[in-house]
Parts: structure tokens; sequence; C-alpha cells
């Protein structure tokens, strides 16, 4: 026999409330690896590994456990935390912003509203920490979606561009990233020519095709040079930059001639 409505509610109610308990004690770990670190106590490489799979667990339950800001938030401090230059005093106190958010949330025991959530997203850090010239749009404000499976490779490149200004957002998959990319309208997205369940030219489409992504300016990223099927299957406009020493170089010349630079 199937159970009734009122116990589903009653289960998913338990769950839920055993979300937000174990949620509030990692937060209190997460609060004393950054103390940790702050202080030089302990190995910091061993706390920093520590700290990224509290957080990583805090995204994968948030929106299982009806929390979507939680995931949101969490998923927003993984990319802090990957494209900092480094993990100094100033950054620290940045991800105690994060969790600090996070455990305002999960007290609170409801998830905000969606305007409510969109202030909360707006008060986050970002490593973004330059500006353009004041007619143009300020840099902290342009975002860049990374569709790269998580790597050196893409820290590499995202801290690259966090350096320059940017609001880097990572993505491991092109599913996952199209979801993103419709919730945070990206200016920008980077895409890997080689991914698992879609290539980047098929991801390209996809993004030309959905109204709330047509406008992003799209970038492959090739290990080569791509051949006449590839180019004549990307969408007008999509532009590739190999993989390599030149990639920032050759991604800047894309940027200046979309107005991003100078």
């Amino acid at each position: 026999m199937l159970p009734d409505q009122s116990s589903i509610e009653a289960i998913l109610k338990e769950v839920r409330a055993e979300f937000i308990e174990i949620t509030s004690e990692r937060l209190v770990t997460v609060d004393d690896i950054i103390s940790d670190m702050m202080s030089g106590t302990g190995d910091g490489a061993s706390h920093l590994i520590e700290l990224q799979r509290h957080i990583h667990s805090i995204k994968g339950q948030g929106t299982t456990f009806d929390f979507p800001t939680v995931t949101n938030v969490a998923h927003r401090l993984e990319d802090y935390i990957e494209t900092a230059a480094e993990l100094d005093q100033s950054s620290l106190n940045d991800v105690q912003k994060f969790v600090d958010v996070i455990r305002q949330i999960v007290e609170s025991r409801t998830n905000p509203t969606t305007a409510a959530a969109e202030r909360i997203i707006a008060t986050l850090p970002i490593t973004a920490s330059t500006a353009l010239e004041a007619e143009q749009i300020p840099i902290d404000e342009v975002r860049i979606l990374l569709v790269m499976p998580k790597g050196a490779q893409r820290k590499i490149i995202g801290k690259e561009l966090a350096a320059c200004g940017f609001h880097v957002i990572n993505s491991d998959t092109p599913v996952d990233a199209i979801r993103i990319a419709i919730a945070e309208t990206p200016n920008i997205v980077i895409a890997s020519r080689v991914m698992e369940e879609m290539n980047g030219i098929e991801f390209a489409r996809v993004m030309n095709i959905m109204e709330a992504t047509r406008k992003c300016h799209i970038v492959i990223a090739a290990s080569g040079d791509l051949d006449k099927a590839d180019v004549e299957a990307l969408p007008d406009g999509t532009a590739y930059v190999r993989k390599g020493p030149t990639f920032i170089d050759e991604l800047t010349d894309y940027l200046e001639s979309w107005g991003y630079f100078g």
C-alpha cells in the first residue's frame, strides 16, 4: 500500500529538518577550517580540500531539499575559490561571507523568494576587482561562463579571466551549463570543443536556438584548428580559440572586438 499524501509530507518535512541540522553542523566545521586557514594553523592544502568537500556537499544537497538558493550560493563560492589568485586573508574573509549567507538561509528554514534570492546573490563577493572605462559596462558585471571539465586547464583560464576583472562562472558539463546560462544570462560563454553529453559545436547551436542565450558571445576552445565541416556547423558569430600558450592572447582579441577592452 502506497503512503498517503500526509505521510509523504511528514517524511519530506523530516528529511528537510535533517538537512538543516546536518548543514548547520557542516557550517560550524567550515567556520573552524576558515579560522585555521586564516591563522596559518595546520596544513593549508588539506584545509582547502576539506573546505571544498563540505561546500560541494552543501551545493549538491541544497536543491534536493528545497533550498535552491543554498545550492546557487555554494556554487558561486566554489567558483570564487577556483578563480581566486590566492586564498589570502582578504579572500578568506570573502569566503566567510558566502558561508554566513548560507547559514542565514538555512537557519531561516525557508528558501528565499525569487526577488530576495536575486538581492542575496547581488551582495556576494566575486574575484573581479577592476573595471572598464566609465562609459562601458563595468568589467565585474561581465559574466563569463566556462564550460569545461574541472581540472588544471579550466582553473588556469578562470584565474586569468578573473585577474582581468571578469565575473567567472564554472560548469563541468554542457547540460548543466544550459541551466546555468538560462538563469545567469552570461555575456560570454567559453566551451571546450570536446565534452561528454554533447560537443562544443552542438552546445553552441543549442545556445543559439534558445531565446535566453541567443545574444551570448560563444567561444569554442579547441586543441587545434576546426575542420571545414565544424566551421560550417558553427552559428554565425561564434568564435574559436586554440588551446595552448596563445589561448589568452587570441581570446583577448575577440574580447576587444566585442568591446570588453579598450
